[in-house]
């Protein structure tokens, strides 16, 4: 009885609409939807933690939170919004479009080596032990920016962050008297 509770349930996911409402597509897209099936909850969150899919579609306009934390995931899609957060710490992912984050960015023990001029982040981004060396011209981070255990040696002139810059771990020696820094900077 259990199993056939759990097959109809599946099935019923499969042709639900609501998956497709949370890629913000008009009609179900079999491919997608086989792809992140029993990833997609009620509320437009999409979680592939410890997933073993290399990508995600694209375009892709999530309504909650994304969440790819240890997936064997290498990219975003390059048409990327997220309503909430993006966890992808420890993840495979080597390269972040321009994406458009309502929340955090936690990149934490990535492959990530480049972030695209011009980012914006309205919540914390992390950047702990990724093998970065440089961050971008008009890089804003509305929330703090971490950049522990990273190979980043100096900062952007027109880096803009809203809360605390944690530099501990890294060689920056001076903090341009032109990046803007809402909070304190911790060496």
């Amino acid at each position: 009885m259990k199993l056939a509770i759990n097959v109809f349930l599946t099935i019923l996911i499969m042709l639900s609409p609501s998956t497709a409402l949370a890629f913000n597509k008009k009609g179900t897209q079999f491919v997608d939807t086989i792809k992140l099936h029993g990833y997609i909850d009620g509320y437009g969150n999409v979680r592939v933690k410890n997933a073993k899919i290399t990508e995600l579609p694209d375009p892709l306009d999530v309504k909650g939170f994304l969440d790819i934390q240890g997936s064997d995931i290498t990219r975003l899609p390059k048409e990327l919004k997220v309503a909430g957060y993006l966890n992808a710490s420890h993840s495979k992912l080597t390269r972040v479009p321009k994406v458009d984050v309502g929340g955090y960015m936690n990149l934490t023990g990535t492959k990530v080596t480049s972030l695209p001029r011009g980012l914006n982040v309205k919540g914390d981004l992390s950047l702990v032990n990724t093998p970065i060396k440089a961050l971008p011209r008009k890089l804003n981070i509305e929330g703090n920016l971490y950049l522990a255990n990273t190979g980043i040696t100096a900062l952007p002139p027109d880096l803009r962050v809203g809360g605390n810059l944690y530099l501990r771990g890294t060689k920056i020696k001076t903090v341009p008297e032109t990046v803007r820094v809402g909070g304190k900077v911790y060496r």
